[in-house]
């Protein structure tokens, strides 16, 4: 009698067990690969530019020029989408102002470059006249991520 008790009770611990780790152990298993992310789009980071300018060109040939004449910022935010879980990689770029707008109008957008299943995309995704910072902070759908810089240790 008891062990059709431990039959029972078995398969609902399991069942419970797996419901409470399950984002913890998500979580855990997306923190792995952000590091090796973050290394692949830095070595890979002027063929993505290539490449998401090259898929703006497929939609519109006029603003894939623009996006060529264009400015990309070194810096680059991280983030993850909430959606889909995908670790995200934001850049800002600003273009030069029209011929009749004054020079002093900032025109910006943010890139966003997808990593998926361990390799970068660039889909011609972009935010218009959004920095990535304001983008992480006011869309509800990008959560930032926090990046660790291991301790350096200096030698006196």
């Amino acid at each position: 009698m008891s062990w059709l008790i431990w039959a029972a009770i078995l398969p609902l611990c399991l069942v419970a067990a797996y419901f409470l780790l399950q984002r913890p152990i998500r979580l855990f298993l997306e923190d792995l690969h952000v590091d090796q992310a973050r290394d692949t789009f830095h070595r890979q980071r002027e063929h993505l530019e290539a490449r998401f300018v090259t898929m703006l060109g497929r939609v519109d040939v006029a603003e894939a020029g623009r996006w060529e004449e264009a400015r990309w910022h070194d810096e680059v935010v991280w983030a993850r989408d909430r959606q889909t879980r995908r670790f995200l990689a934001l850049v800002c770029v600003h273009f030069e102002p029209e011929p009749f707008e004054p020079s002093s109008a900032e025109r910006l957008a943010t890139a966003v470059f997808e990593y998926n299943k361990g390799r970068w995309i660039a889909e011609g995704k972009r935010l218009d006249e959004i920095r990535p910072d304001e983008a992480v902070g006011r869309n509800r759908r990008y959560e930032p991520v926090a990046i660790i810089q291991p301790n350096v240790r200096r030698v006196s």
